[in-house]
């Protein structure tokens, strides 16, 4: 195992090795068979750097930064910049496209029980073969709902791909973004907030926004593929069976859809927590002479303690709302079907081999959305107000930039007071910093700041 990994200058675009994603046809990006010969060198030897190809051009951060920023720049000229929209006009198309492949997903989905039917009408005993699709092949029947299974697991697969690169793409986008802003900002804004809430954007917030894009879409095609669902219940054990196990589930739904909103309000105090204490971690390492002179060990430890028990509490609260809304979801289609099949029974009707195996599909299709779709609204509401905590970073004051200046390179200051600059919603001028300063530098000369901490020094360079 290598100890260090030597760092080059970045190769010639001229002379950069192609990623085969940029070359591959629709058919080897809809089957990701691009990716075979890395999988074939993985499966002989394990890989190395030097095995994976570099990114592809439309995934540079450069090329995503110039993509974005025109969007952002539009959005800037708002009352309230919204970091979210900026994404949503930056990825419009890709986030189209994925959601377009999710419901065509949930449709194929629903013709599965169909198939289903059709097969045991088939199988029946009665001497008359009738099917609901008017099939009277078994061989045709298992062959198209073979090719059903296996259309949708591939289009599901695909649609989960597109998800996450645009998500990382977007990830890569808000990482950007407030590196950027950091180089920016103005004394003032530094003033305002501390490493660790800068610490937080670039990683939690920045993460946040990933999982908001690879789950976000749920919250459309969950409630609407149930929906569908119990829609082609109601037109196979009538509309009264549908009404109330869509009814049950509509209950379970809204149970989910609150607790997952809460599961969110917990994750954001969570995250203020950590971002407090990787503040106070950071100020301890950076001034742990201060520490140990003045013997503070014990009253830091005990801060810092606290808030790591505080931290915690969040944690077990998180965790355990969050496994309470996987455990409600889960049990929600078992119900659901228990009802319907009660209520079918109950109305006179005759059940079956046919009828409960279909109704168990319908269910079992219900499933998945169902189990998602709490992860989803915890997800999505994490992600936005994540954008809502990048985009005040971002509209945070910056140092504005000044035109080199033409001529021989002099400073000379006589007699000049300086304070930091404070932006235009503070009506109060800030104190002075520096007073009376005199000084002149000659270019080409080596000039030394000395002075007693606290003196200016740093504000003076």
């Amino acid at each position: 195992m290598e100890a260090y990994v030597s760092l080059q200058s970045p190769r010639n675009e001229k002379l950069r090795e192609v990623n085969p994603r940029e070359n591959a046809n629709w058919f080897s990006i809809f089957t990701l068979s691009w990716l075979n010969s890395l999988i074939k060198k993985g499966a002989k030897a394990p890989l190395q750097e030097n095995d994976t190809w570099p990114l592809p051009t439309h995934d540079t951060a450069a090329t995503l930064h110039a993509k974005f920023e025109k969007h952002w720049e539009v959005e800037k000229d708002k009352p309230t910049p919204k970091l979210h929209v900026a994404l949503w006009h930056t990825f419009k198309g890709q986030i189209i496209w994925g959601l377009s492949l999710y419901i065509i997903y949930a449709g194929i989905m629903l013709l599965q029980p169909i198939m289903i039917q059709s097969t045991l009408q088939y199988l029946a005993e009665d001497p008359v073969v009738h099917t609901s699709l008017h099939i009277l092949n078994g061989y045709v029947l298992a062959t198209l709902l073979t090719l059903l299974s296996f259309i949708s697991v591939t289009i599901i697969d695909f649609a989960q791909y597109c998800n996450t690169h645009t998500g990382c793409n977007a990830k890569s986008i808000v990482i950007d973004m407030v590196f950027m802003k950091t180089l920016k900002l103005s004394g003032y804004a530094k003033q305002e907030m501390s490493t660790g809430e800068v610490v937080t954007m670039a990683s939690v917030d920045a993460e946040r926004v990933f999982m908001g894009f690879t789950f976000g879409y749920w919250t459309i095609v969950g409630p609407l593929m149930l929906l569908a669902t119990y829609i082609m219940i109601g037109n196979q054990l009538g509309v009264v069976v549908g009404v109330t196990g869509g009814g049950i589930m509509l209950i379970f739904l809204i149970m989910g859809f609150v607790s997952g909103r809460k599961v969110g309000e917990v994750r954001r105090k969570l995250l203020g927590v950590q971002a407090n204490r990787v503040k106070l971690t950071n100020e301890i390492l950076q001034g742990i002479r201060v520490v140990k002179l003045y013997a503070w060990e014990v009253s830091l430890q005990e801060q810092l303690a606290s808030i790591r028990n505080e931290e915690l509490r969040l944690l077990k609260l998180y965790q355990t709302r969050r496994t309470f809304n996987t455990v409600v979801l889960f049990i929600a289609p078992v119900v659901s079907l228990a009802v319907c099949l009660l209520v079918f029974v109950a109305l006179g009707n005759d059940l079956t081999v046919p009828i409960a195996f279909t109704a168990l599909a319908y269910v079992n299709i219900a499933r998945s959305p169902c189990m998602v779709f709490s992860t989803a609204v915890m997800m999505t509401s994490e992600m936005v107000a994540s954008c809502q905590r990048v985009s005040k970073f971002l509209c945070a004051d910056e140092v504005k930039a000044l035109g080199a200046a033409e001529g021989p390179a002099q400073v000379n200051i006589s007699h000049a007071s300086f304070s930091w600059d404070a932006p235009t919603a503070v009506s109060k001028l800030p104190a002075l910093t520096l007073k009376n300063i005199n000084f002149q530098l000659e270019p080409g000369s080596l000039t030394i700041v000395v002075g007693p901490v606290g003196s200016g020094k740093s504000s003076l360079v």
